[in-house]
Formats: structure tokens, C-alpha cells, sequence
């Protein structure tokens, strides 16, 4: 795969499947890979690929950004600047937020189903003349991110923003020295244009999503009950990560939140109040539930 020299951006068709320059195992291994194309040209089941850049969001399973947003917040009471790897920090990092993947999924599903009615239709009327319109997006493959690439030291301060730091500390670290969360997709940032054009995909503001993580983990960390062995378990994570340091990190961020607990007013969150607070943008199907005659 190489990268669009044109504008530094990874494109769908930059994925060009290896030639003869590779070893005959290798293609073997990715003819396996690619029997769901060789389905599908068969007369199999429709599919779409949606490609994934560097994930962030709420209940993202391997919970660097949990992580990545403590760091930030104790980076200046306990002197533990964030790194910036030198052969990364002025790369453009594409990110793309877990409520968007769903959207895609959606609209993907959407538009399939509409292509198949249409063929379907086609072939009962026997006509050409009324082939689908547009591009299809069935056998394709699409790039999911948000609009804005920051380097890391952009991105840190876009998280330290919603996260109440009014500057974040960083330094820098060789890549055999450094700690890096993001990015974890090191092939560089990608061109979203065809999933905006072919899927109608809208992503969320990056700033805006950004927020509503952290809202969603500043309010886990206060409420500290609901989802006490996952608290448990980011702090396992945060020794491991950090070393020496971990222990007066681990036992920092218990105070910090112990004292908030006494100062702020909070709730506990039920399922609904975390999909609010997680989906930056309003869901438009959603129908609001009708009020009764007679009531304001």
C-alpha cells in the first residue's frame, strides 16, 4: 500500500492487492482472505468494508483513551509529562469515533438493501432501462474518520480542553522510550471523501466528540460504583503503563476523585443517560414519543 503523494492521505484504491513480488505462501494467505469478494462476484452475499482508523470513544475495549484522558488530567500535579514520540509527533493522526462506526453501519445497511430491491425490481420487469442509479456501494470499501487530522501535541490539547487542564505537558521521547496511545494506526491519516459521497456518512466534529468522552469518563470516575471493576481494571492498566510511577498515579487519581465526590452533586447513570451522553449528535429517526391529549 502506498500513499497518495497527491495530498498525504490514504485512499480506498491505495489497498492494492501484492502482484508476483511476493513469496507464493504469502498469496495463498491473502487468496483465503479475500473469499468473501470471491463469494460475492459469485452471485453471493452483498457486503460493504468499513475501514477504521484509530478508534476512540466510550466503552472502547482497549481503553487508551480512559487512560490517555487521566494522564492528561495528572500530568501537571504529579510532574509526568505526556510523550511525544519523535518519529510521530508531527504526523497527521486520523481518529475515528465508535458512534460514527454505527452510523456507517446503518446507512450502509440502508443503501445495500435499497441496491437489491432495485436489481430485484429490474430483473422482474425484464428492462435496462431502469438499471440503478448512481454508484453502488455493494463489494466496496470506505474510510471512517473524523474530518480534522491533528499531530499528537494538537491532540492532546484537544483532550485537555474538555478535561478542565488549561495546558498539558509533554516531552519528547525516541521511539524505543516513549509511551504512545494514539496513534496506534501508524500507516498515516485517510481520505474519508468516498463514504461522505456513496453513504451520505456525516462523521461528528472531532472537538465536539472529544467532549462527550470525556463527559462520559469524568462521570463513570465520579460515580465510581456502576463500573467499579472496570475502574479496578484501568488502574492495573495504568501500573503496567507507567512503571514506578504507576502507584502515585493510581493513588493521585483515588484522591482527586474522592474529593470531587464530596464536593460535586452527580447521579448514577442508567443506560439511557450514557447513550446521551455518548452520541454527540442527535439520532434523527428517533421518533419522540408522543404526549398524551390534553398535556403541555
Amino acid at each position: 500500500m502506498a500513499l497518495c503523494a497527491q495530498d498525504a492521505v490514504w485512499w480506498e484504491a491505495d489497498a492494492v492487492r501484492p502482484g508476483r513480488e511476493i513469496s507464493p505462501l504469502d498469496r495463498w494467505a491473502l487468496k483465503e482472505k479475500s473469499e468473501l469478494l470471491k463469494q460475492y462476484n459469485a452471485g453471493g452475499f452483498p457486503y460493504v468494508t468499513l475501514r477504521l482508523a484509530n478508534v476512540f470513544g466510550p466503552k472502547e475495549n482497549t481503553i487508551r483513551y480512559w487512560l490517555l484522558h487521566l494522564w492528561i488530567k495528572a500530568c501537571v500535579g504529579l510532574t509526568l509529562p505526556l510523550h511525544l514520540d519523535t518519529s510521530l509527533k508531527e504526523v497527521p493522526i486520523s481518529l475515528t469515533y465508535t458512534p460514527d462506526i454505527a452510523q456507517a453501519v446503518k446507512l450502509s445497511i440502508a443503501k445495500g438493501l435499497q441496491e437489491l430491491h432495485a436489481e430485484v425490481k429490474l430483473k422482474e420487469k425484464q428492462s435496462k432501462s431502469e438499471g440503478k442509479k448512481g454508484r453502488s456501494i455493494l463489494g466496496e470499501a470506505f474510510n471512517l474518520a473524523c474530518e480534522e487530522m491533528p499531530d499528537q501535541r494538537v491532540l492532546y490539547n484537544y483532550i485537555g480542553e474538555p478535561a478542565g487542564m488549561p495546558y498539558v505537558e509533554t516531552i519528547d521521547a525516541p521511539p524505543n522510550r516513549s509511551i504512545v496511545l494514539y496513534p496506534d494506526n501508524l500507516r498515516g491519516p485517510v481520505s474519508i471523501a468516498k463514504a461522505q459521497e456513496l453513504l451520505r456518512w456525516s462523521p461528528t466534529g472531532l472537538t465536539k466528540a472529544l467532549r462527550s468522552v470525556a463527559r462520559f469518563y469524568e462521570r463513570i470516575m465520579l460515580e465510581g460504583k456502576k463500573h467499579k471493576s472496570e475502574i479496578e481494571y484501568t488502574y492495573r492498566k495504568i501500573q503496567a503503563m507507567m512503571g514506578q510511577d504507576g502507584p502515585r498515579f493510581v493513588e493521585w487519581t483515588r484522591a482527586r476523585y474522592a474529593e470531587k465526590r464530596k464536593t460535586e452533586l452527580y447521579d448514577e447513570l442508567d443506560d439511557e443517560d450514557e447513550d446521551d451522553i455518548i452520541l454527540a449528535r442527535k439520532d434523527v429517526s428517533r421518533k419522540k414519543p408522543k404526549k398524551p391529549k390534553g398535556e403541555l
